[in-house]
């Protein structure tokens, strides 16, 4: 096509109010604008509104707006909330044992003289960690059973191999996962869970293995594995879901492994898979 240089007419709102309101959010909470702290408020709180307290709600409020943008934590005292809430520091204490029970907050001690109050994700996610961080986020806080860290991050639920193309190298990479499951109840009512899987990725070092899974042929996306019976993670072996290949080539990114395996530890039936043996 033939650039002829001709200046376009300057493009028009379709709906004034309506774009107006979308620029101005954009610019206001973006990274432009240094003085912004956005409150990140998962929209499954909604979900707890029944079981809290109207003080128990705007202290949550207070967390998200104080946390910081990157960890989610905020180091304010109970006397400066109390304050700042018009709330005596006995109800904030109350609040906070509340918020802390139905695993909205962690507090911990992180050496200052006030505890580190972090807001806890109430929507899954993965996480990529080498497999030394692997082993000792895992070992470190026992979450292979119920303990309090596991009411913070998760219980193991199962180890998962994946074994994936890579759109960007054309090569195999083989993906150590964990999967950690933190449920939210009250009694008996589950009022929420988040599924997080922890992974190591690398490129696949076993060459005879890579041959026989770059032979396969099939048109199914996803094929089963049938290999190790356990996965061992530094001393701990664990009984695995099953090692998967998938076929599709696919970044390795945390979206991607997130997308995968959520499809996977979703209660499907694996009956109908095509199975390689290695």
């Amino acid at each position: 096509m033939i650039n002829l240089k001709l200046k376009r007419n300057e493009s028009r709102f379709t709906n004034v109010e309506k774009d107006l309101l979308t620029m101005f959010h954009s610019c206001g909470t973006g990274k432009t604008n240094k003085n912004f702290r956005f409150a990140k408020v998962d929209s499954n709180f909604v979900n707890f509104l029944p079981y809290l307290k109207d003080g128990a709600v705007k202290l949550y409020l207070y967390y998200a707006a104080a946390a910081n943008n990157d960890t989610g934590e905020s180091w304010h005292s109970i006397d400066t909330i109390s304050k700042k809430l018009s709330a005596t520091e006995r109800s904030i204490g109350n609040w906070n044992n509340q918020l802390e029970n139905l695993g909205l907050i962690y507090r911990t001690s992180t050496g200052r003289r006030s505890k580190a109050t972090f807001v806890l994700p109430l929507t899954g996610f993965a996480v990529k960690m080498s497999a030394t961080q692997m082993e000792q986020a895992l070992t470190e806080l026992n979450l292979y059973t119920p303990n309090e860290h596991t009411r913070v991050f998760g219980k193991v639920q199962s180890a998962i191999k994946l074994y994936i193309k890579s759109e960007a190298t054309n090569e195999i990479c083989e993906v150590l996962c964990i999967h950690l499951r933190r449920v939210n109840a009250v009694e008996n009512t589950e009022l929420n869970s988040v599924d997080t899987f922890i992974y190591d990725s690398s490129v696949i070092a076993d060459k005879e293995l890579e041959e026989k899974l770059t032979a396969y042929d099939g048109e199914d996306k996803v094929v089963i594995i049938n290999g190790d019976e356990e996965i061992t993670v530094g001393q701990k072996a664990i009984k695995p879901l099953k090692s998967f290949y998938i076929t599709e080539p696919s970044k390795i990114d945390d979206a991607t492994v997130y997308d995968i395996l959520r499809q996977l530890t979703d209660d499907v039936d694996f009956s109908d898979l095509t199975q390689i043996s290695i």
